[in-house]
């Protein structure tokens, strides 16, 4: 029987980012932003990198988060 993969989580996380024009200046601080659909097969070690990455893919002017936190 194969494992269903349909499975998702959503996540609230707070954040610090830059601009990809000026990657070593963060001058956003987001305190809350709910991100939806995240795969519930994602190992948790890994959850911390994999959540930036989906950040920085639907928001390609993002260049560098800090202070990634889960809520």
């Amino acid at each position: 029987m194969r494992a269903d993969t349909r499975y998702t989580v959503d996540y609230q996380v707070s954040y610090e980012h830059s601009l990809a024009s000026a990657p070593n200046d963060f001058i956003v601080h987001v305190p809350s932003q709910l991100i939806v659909d995240v795969p519930a097969t994602i190992p948790r070690a890994l959850l911390p990198e994999f959540l930036a990455d989906l950040i920085r893919q639907r928001s390609p002017q993002i260049g560098r988060i800090r202070n990634l936190r889960m809520l």
